[in-house]
């Protein structure tokens, strides 16, 4: 029987239906879940051990980092130990990189979507006080800046004119010069709609769609009044938009994740505009009725 165990940044309530799942699913899995806030490593007479909640790491097949948060010293630790005993750690990008930090910052990101040739927003990694220098001869207004360790959906600001640039500038250059924060700068997408592609193992198993917040700069009023976004299920996955998060998705290392998708209304041209590596699935659960956590175990008990 397949050893998995499960790991959170915090508590282990939101990833507690994985044990559910795999009782439903009565497969060749055991599931466990930890907290990384219960890892222990001890080093003694030249031996060293890590344990979660008493269970000794090297014992499972396979880890699932769910959500390492903040916790990115101890998610180091386990995944040096874990892969010195030949356990398969997820996300791939574990096993090809080392110890790296997800989600990756943005910048990171950019270049690793852009290297594999997956369509992406022209973007632009510089300093605050060069964005009307650089950025704005290239990309004009409005454009769109992203924190690029924020999380995933907020830290997202999209300048109109000088004014609203300048007020950013001012807001943000002492944060970056003293807190070493830093951002990207990317094309504006005229997207009404963005698609929610959910991957696992390489394979789409749900999408959903969600309009854009600065959706009303661009779009015309009907009898007075803006059009309502649309908020539904896509099934089946659009082929061009599986495909795409897919690649997106293998691009960067993440076996399980969500792909952000935008097509332009002008061009018709689509984008990955980033792959959460920790997505939530509530939603696409509750619109879709595809059961995330047992895809996940499925495809953890096919490996």
């Amino acid at each position: 029987m397949k050893k998995i165990l499960i790991m959170a940044g915090g508590g282990t309530k939101h990833i507690s239906p994985f044990l559910s799942a795999a009782g439903k699913l009565k497969s060749d899995v055991s599931v466990d879940i930890g907290s990384f806030k219960d890892l222990e490593s001890y080093s003694v007479d030249g031996e060293q051990k890590v344990f979660v909640g008493g269970r000794d790491v090297a014992g499972y097949d396979l880890i699932y980092l769910r959500l390492v948060g903040r916790r990115f010293e101890d998610a180091a630790l386990l995944v040096y130990y874990a892969r010195k005993f030949g356990v398969k750690i997820i996300d791939s990008i574990f096993e090809r990189e080392g110890l790296v930090r997800l989600p990756l910052a943005k910048s990171i990101e950019a270049k690793m979507l852009i290297d594999a040739g997956i369509s992406f927003p022209r973007t632009f990694f510089v300093r605050t006080k060069r964005l009307k220098e650089v950025v704005v001869p290239e990309l004009g207004y409005p454009f769109v800046i992203k924190g690029t360790t924020g999380k995933q959906g907020n830290a997202v600001w999209s300048p109109r004119d000088e004014a609203e640039l300048d007020e950013f500038v001012e807001r943000f250059t002492p944060l970056e010069r003293k807190k070493g924060e830093r951002f990207i700068a990317q094309e504006f997408i005229y997207s009404r709609q963005r698609i929610r592609v959910f991957v696992v193992g390489g394979r789409a198993v749900a999408a959903i769609t969600r309009p854009m917040r600065w959706r009303k700069r661009f779009i015309e009023k009907v009898d007075g009044e803006y059009p309502e976004g649309i908020k539904e299920n896509l099934d089946p996955v659009p082929e061009e938009d599986a495909k795409l998060a897919v690649d997106a998705a293998k691009a960067v290392g993440v076996d399980i994740g969500g792909a952000d998708i935008l097509t332009d209304d002008k061009t018709g041209k689509k984008y990955v505009i980033e792959v959460n590596s920790a997505p939530g699935w509530k939603s696409v659960k509750r619109d879709t009725g595809v059961e995330i956590e047992e895809e996940i175990l499925k495809y953890f008990s096919s490996l």
